[in-house]
């Protein structure tokens, strides 16, 4: 997400600055009157290098459950913190939880500590600021534990899938490779040695693979220049929203990118819920993190729903950011009484709807991908015996 410098002034009149994460402007300006600041200059920051810029998921994962530990064998927070920097193993998590160490020190909560580093989530950071407020920090450190282990597991399972069918096309574009920049010029070369004349598929096979072998460099420069362009469109508000309905509306890959944003907003919401976080501020968050302007957009009205006491089954229903059955799932969750229950086991049922959904495309992928290349080949293959059987032919 876009990192923003902001120059806000508070109820008491006191001017602050600071540095948010927020999907985009509109949203910003959201999470500010939430936290009833007034927005005196809003501008993008650029992202220098931080100590969190070398952290991922998995480092994070390891702080919570060592800090938890800790905090259950009854050390307090900045103890438990210092013995973390200093028998931490990768070196800028090391420098990241000395700083923490000394912002406590210095007398910030743990939550205020962790939000001055870009390598925690504001969900991460809000289900430590509720377990604050609840007075129960270990639980919610128990519940990220979870919540990270999910998300990492779920990412895991779908980069595995793709390794298998992404090595394959590597294997058989290396193998195309060698067959038109090594074996055809040789064949070529060989034949018009011999002064033979060759058929048209063996004609059409050697002026594609000189022409190849000529302007490789110019297939490279349009694939750099493509890349680099859709790279610059896609960074700008314009190229994001359009990628994202874009995603919604692809035939095969449209259901794959629905559960997942289902899933990670229904893992989210369900999460900080049962954190303790409030309603309208767990709804935002979620909505921030679904991955999906589009669908965020459609979820804003959810948020009046509840402040209008309407709750979230019927606002959804109206949005038709999701599917009815989601809606009547969640209707029920708030009869019982069960609300975050119900988003946990919504966001369970579509992570492994989506995982079997990819596995099964990835599955279909294989046996088309070498059909595709032995195909290829094939025609090379054919061509070359074909100009070879031509030789027979020749008047002596």
């Amino acid at each position: 997400m876009p990192l923003y410098t902001v120059k806000v002034v508070d109820k008491k009149g006191v001017r602050i600055r600071e540095e948010i994460e927020a999907p985009d402007i509109n949203s910003l300006r959201d999470i500010l009157r939430q936290k009833d600041l007034l927005p005196v200059e809003i501008k993008e920051a650029s992202r220098k290098f931080s100590l969190s810029k070398g952290i991922n998921e998995k480092d994070i994962l390891a702080f919570t459950q060592e800090l938890r530990n800790l905090l259950e064998a009854g050390l307090p927070v900045d103890r438990a913190l210092l013995i973390l920097s200093e028998h931490s193993a990768k070196s800028s998590m090391k420098e990241v939880i000395s700083k923490i160490y000394l912002d406590i020190e210095q007398g910030l909560s743990l939550s205020q500590a962790i939000s001055k580093h870009k390598g925690f989530s504001l969900v991460y950071i809000n289900m430590i600021k509720a377990g604050e407020l609840s007075g129960n920090l270990e639980d919610a450190l128990r519940r990220l534990e979870d919540f990270l282990h999910i998300t990492i597991s779920t990412k895991e399972e779908i980069k595995g899938a793709l390794i298998y069918p992404a090595l394959l096309t590597g294997v058989g574009f290396v193998a195309l490779g060698i067959i038109v920049f090594y074996v055809i010029p040789r064949f070529q070369k060989m034949f018009e040695e011999l002064g033979s004349v060759v058929p048209l598929t063996t004609q059409i096979v050697f002026s594609v693979s000189s022409f190849l072998s000529s302007f490789w460099w110019l297939f490279l420069g349009l694939i750099f220049l493509i890349i680099t362009g859709l790279r610059i469109y896609g960074s700008s508000e314009k190229g994001k929203n359009f990628i994202d309905e874009l995603k919604l509306k692809i035939p095969v890959l449209k259901d794959i990118f629905m559960g997942l944003i289902i899933s990670r907003f229904s893992r989210t919401l369900g999460s900080l819920l049962q954190a303790g976080v409030p309603l309208l501020e767990s709804l935002r968050l979620a909505r921030d993190v679904a991955g999906n302007r589009i669908i965020s957009e459609r979820l804003k009205p959810i948020e009046d729903g509840v402040k209008k006491g309407r709750g979230v089954a019927l606002p959804l229903r109206e949005s038709g950011a999701f599917p009815p059955l989601i809606c009547q799932m969640i209707s029920v969750g708030e009869e019982a009484g069960r609300l975050e229950e119900t988003f946990l086991n919504i966001a369970e049922r579509y992570e492994k709807e989506s995982a079997s959904y990819i596995k099964r495309l990835l599955n279909l992928f294989e046996p088309v991908m070498i059909i595709v290349i032995g195909m290829i080949v094939a025609i090379i293959v054919i061509s070359m015996l074909l100009a070879i059987f031509s030789i027979n032919e020749m008047p002596i």
